[in-house]
């Protein structure tokens, strides 16, 4: 009983493999399951197939250069600013500004 409550199906003819199941391969009965459980879920008939790693791989890629594209400048200012940091050249030293002194805290 366990088993499905656990249960989540993502298509009718997986619902039904689990209906046969569960009813000893009985069909008439596991239809009635399928029918009962699936009437007000909008399910596909057929699990989805997965994509190839080829087809990952390029929709990866895909994904990654039009983010290169759309963030190309961002890219360029930010490897202008680690070349002139490297070359020092261009780049400001960092020094600290003069403030008055803190206030003691025990006073």
């Amino acid at each position: 009983m366990e088993f499905i409550q656990n249960f989540v199906p993502t298509s009718k003819a997986q619902l039904l493999q689990v209906a046969m199941y569960l009813n000893g391969g009985d069909i008439k009965k596991a239809q009635e399951f399928v029918d009962f459980y699936a009437k007000n879920l909008e399910l596909p008939d057929f699990d989805p197939i997965a994509p190839t790693l080829m087809q990952q791989l390029k929709s990866g890629a895909s994904g990654f250069f039009s983010w290169v594209k759309e963030n190309q400048s961002d890219l360029v200012q930010g490897y202008q600013l680690i070349q002139g940091i490297i070359q020092n050249k261009g780049v400001l030293p960092i020094t600290p500004s003069a403030s008055e002194p803190l206030p003691s805290i025990n006073d």
